[in-house]
């Protein structure tokens, strides 16, 4: 069984013309093709992109059965987790973010040929990552009272969702190794074993849900606290699991080394943190918007914020699918692009010696290095794919709104407004597609804090101009709707241009694409 279970975790295809010396999946070779066959570039592609579209769909689903059981046992239940989770999310989904930096350094030093220092990265980023997420529970175990008064809950509702968090920070224990076995994988675009994991861990927290929050089989019923112990225990194990397989797999073009993981140096992990900073800056700046336009929307109706949790609800399924071609674009323009730097700076009798004595892949590079068309033309490929799935989805959104409607409510006055919504909602999805595609894309290339300034002028836009068309301009709850399609079609393609200049076309040194 064990020899199955291997073969399965190592069968993630690789293109030929990618393997340098046969066995493992390093790109950078001298002796390769400078030009990918179009049926390689979409099994790379596939390879990396499949594991997290469903890892991302199992997991959309369990959080749905979890607030499910929550909901049929107790309705203040819900208020505690709305409350809870808002926060909450928004301190992880910064660390997960932030982990860009080493996703972006590994793949780009795979890319150069360079895998003993995308190893050096990761080495470092385990011990750090874990202590700076140990400091986070204790911020959250010590002030969740005074976290949650500052955002307005009282009662019973402050009191549930103290105890809900306290528990569930445990798991922040575990994230720190867990974001960084996750972040090195992506980076070398072998994604199957954060599949595997989700899928178990997200099958057991529904597994623990049922056990704890209603007492079956035997086990007490411990209600939302239950709910908190179980997410704890799954998390547990999907941590421990994934960091074992990215330890020990052999899919990676690197062996881990015991004494430097458990004597890491900083510099490294300060190179991968100020690389990804931008990134966690983003998702915090991205939360903000929301939170101000959820603050508008709640004092329309007292339906207006359940519409949007639902449309919500419907479009961020085809969001999981092209999230995965998006991450993909990330490590493959990341192996890409390190490849064309490596090139760039080979010595000129065409060996990598120059290349080996390179800088680190730090990404503040003036011009983009010659030769990165394969790497314009893999990212695009991935937004083809993307796009081709948002047009499937929005398609969905204008033939059917009420029928959509209709899987989450029975309410006709919900459902006659929500598909209005769903419609208008329909308009920005492929729009949405090139701008988390081209944006993941960017980020391969190095530029993260290309995508923090656009989402300065994303969030700045939507929070003003929903404000504007909500109220002065008397659009309602459709004047949120409105705004989300004028600022993704505009950052999409902004966006879409940047990456396509291979530069920040605002950098004073300039540099045509070769």
């Amino acid at each position: 069984m064990r020899k199955n279970i291997s073969r399965l975790l190592n069968r993630a295809p690789v293109p030929q013309i990618l393997r340098a010396g046969g066995r493992m999946p390093v790109l950078w070779d001298p002796n390769v093709a400078d030009s990918i066959p179009r049926g390689d570039r979409r099994k790379w592609i596939f390879a990396i992109a499949i594991p997290i579209i469903i890892q991302n769909i199992v997991q959309h689903l369990q959080m749905v059965i979890d607030r499910a059981f929550l909901g049929n046992l107790d309705p203040r239940y819900l208020s505690a987790i709305g409350n809870v989770m808002t926060p909450f999310n928004a301190v992880t989904l910064f660390l997960f973010s932030a982990s860009m930096g080493l996703t972006i350094l590994v793949a780009q030093n795979i890319g150069a040929g360079r895998p003993d220092r995308a190893r050096d990265f990761a080495e470092s980023s385990y011990v750090y990552a874990t202590a700076f997420s140990g400091l986070l529970f204790l911020v959250w175990y010590l002030g969740a009272s005074q976290i949650f008064s500052l955002l307005g809950a009282r009662g019973q509702v402050l009191a549930d969702s103290t105890a809900y968090v306290r528990i569930l920070a445990i798991s922040l224990f575990f994230i720190g190794a867990e974001i960084t076995s996750g972040a090195v994988l992506q980076g070398a675009g072998y994604t199957r074993p954060i599949m595997i994991t989700g899928i178990t861990k997200n099958l057991l927290n529904i597994l623990f849900d049922y056990l704890l929050i209603f007492g079956n089989w035997g086990f007490p019923q411990l209600g939302l606290q239950g709910a908190a112990v179980a997410t704890v225990i799954a998390n547990a194990v999907g941590a421990i699991l994934l960091t074992t397989l990215a330890l020990t797999t052999r899919r990676l073009p690197f062996r881990y080394k015991l004494a430097a993981l458990l004597r890491p140096k900083w510099r490294h992990y300060y190179g991968a943190v100020r690389i990804g900073l931008p990134a966690g800056f983003e998702s915090l700046l991205w939360f903000s918007g929301q939170l101000a336009v959820v603050r508008m929307v709640n004092s329309l109706d007292e339906l207006a914020i359940g519409i949007v949790s639902l449309v919500q609800g419907i479009y961020l399924m085809g969001l999981f699918v092209y999230l995965g071609f998006a991450r993909a674009a990330t490590t493959i323009v990341g192996q890409l692009w390190g490849k064309a730097v490596a090139a760039a700076n080979a010595s000129e009798d065409g060996s990598i010696a120059g290349a080996a004595a390179a800088p680190d892949l730090l990404p503040e590079q003036p011009r983009p290095p010659a030769g990165i068309g394969e790497a314009l033309r893999a990212g695009f490929h991935c937004q083809k794919y993307g796009f081709l799935i948002s047009l499937g989805a929005a398609a969905l959104m204008l033939s059917i709104p009420q029928t959509l409607a209709g899987i989450f409510t029975r309410d006709p006055e919900v459902i006659r407004r929500a598909a209005v919504m769903i419609r208008l909602a329909a308009l920005f999805v492929p729009a949405q597609s090139i701008n988390i595609v081209m944006g993941h894309a960017i980020r391969g290339t190095g530029d993260t804090k290309w995508m923090l300034y656009s989402q300065i002028f994303g969030t700045i836009m939507v929070v003003g101009f929903s404000y504007v068309m909500i109220f002065p301009a008397g659009f309602g709850l459709a004047g949120v709707y409105i705004t989300l399609i004028i600022d993704e079609w505009v950052r999409g393609i902004i966006n879409m241009l940047r990456f396509r200049m291979g530069q920040n076309p605002f950098r004073r040194d300039t540099g045509a694409v070769k």
